[in-house]
């Protein structure tokens, strides 16, 4: 009996491995489609200075000023434009409305986009998102 229960569970073992139940974590997935994504809520046009650095390498890959109307909305930048394949670490750095600030994302299954954002008030803030 108890050699049998031991090849039942082996082989659920095995089956959930082969089925991938058990499978792995969004942060282990590579996923290098991840947008930037300028916003221009205020009632003025608005420039934003956009610099995309490649953490592990240190290397500028996007080196960009863009000038957004009011309530206009643009994506200025993919990361599958420079990470083809695994996970790295992708350095948004940014400068609006006299504010400056840098988002982080990793190009993993859990990350999603980053936004800069101009609010309604004239104030930059930067927000990305993430499971």
């Amino acid at each position: 009996m108890r050699e049998r229960s031991l090849v039942v569970c082996c082989a659920f073992v095995v089956l959930v491995l082969a089925t991938g139940c058990l499978g792995t974590f969004a942060a282990e997935q590579p996923s290098s489609d991840h947008s930037l994504y300028l916003e221009n809520h205020g009632n003025e046009s608005a420039t934003f200075d956009i610099t995309v650095v490649r953490t592990a390498t240190n290397e500028t890959v996007h080196d960009q000023s863009y000038v957004l109307d009011p309530e206009e909305d643009r994506e200025v930048y993919n990361t599958n434009e420079s990470i083809s394949d695994g996970i790295e670490t992708v350095a948004f750095r940014w400068a609006a409305a006299n504010e400056t600030g840098t988002v982080e994302i990793t190009t993993n299954d859990c990350y999603g986009n980053a936004y800069v954002t101009i609010r309604e008030d004239g104030t930059a803030e930067s927000t990305y998102s993430i499971c």
